[in-house]
């Protein structure tokens, strides 16, 4: 484990209650805030960052292979010391860099993928199927109102609960991704 990781940090376990939401609003949350584009620009910009750090990294490196040519004794080894140890934080930072942008496009795609899963709601309206039923004047209507509300209802429920079921998943995926180790303080690199 490197110096700088902070080990053991819990990933927070989404607690919404989905089943309480209406059709509406589960939709309307999916829509909210989920820009896959600019996450992916975000997951690309850590990317850089990782691979710009393992740039640094290997020159680190380079460095401490060629003063031992040239730089001998206590100061010379002091010096390998302190570079091998910000090389091995680099290092370390790269990796979880690299882990975040590959966590942030992740997180986006299921974003984006309950956003394209989410079904549209079912207008279910009872008091204007009954009213519109009975404008209409047609004792038939009316008495096979029964049946369709029924089936209206039982079609809105089913994608209310479609609805809720991707809202649990994308919580979920959204969860597994999330790195459990974060960016801690850097090594100490001079004399205490």
């Amino acid at each position: 484990m490197s110096e700088g990781e902070t080990p053991g940090r819990e990933v927070p376990v989404a607690a919404t209650r989905y089943e309480a939401y209406s059709h509406e609003a589960l939709a309307a949350e999916v829509e909210a805030g989920n820009d896959p584009e600019a996450a992916g620009g975000i997951g690309a910009a850590w990317d850089a960052l990782a691979r710009r750090m393992n740039d640094a990294t290997s020159e680190l490196t380079g460095l401490v292979g060629s003063s031992e040519e040239n730089w001998r004794g206590e100061a010379g080894d002091a010096l390998r010391g302190v570079l091998t140890r910000a090389s091995g934080w680099l290092t370390w930072s790269a990796d979880l860099s690299s882990a975040l942008g590959k966590a942030v496009a992740g997180q986006a795609e299921a974003a984006a993928r309950a956003r394209a899963d989410m079904p549209p709601p079912v207008a279910y309206d009872p008091g204007a199927m009954i009213r519109g039923a009975a404008a209409r004047g047609n004792l038939a209507l009316l008495a096979a109102l029964a049946d369709e509300m029924e089936a209206k209802h039982a079609e809105a429920e089913e994608a209310r609960r479609k609805a809720v079921d991707v809202m649990n998943t994308r919580d979920t995926s959204l969860r597994s991704l999330t790195p459990q180790v974060s960016f801690g303080k850097p090594p100490e690199l001079g004399r205490s």
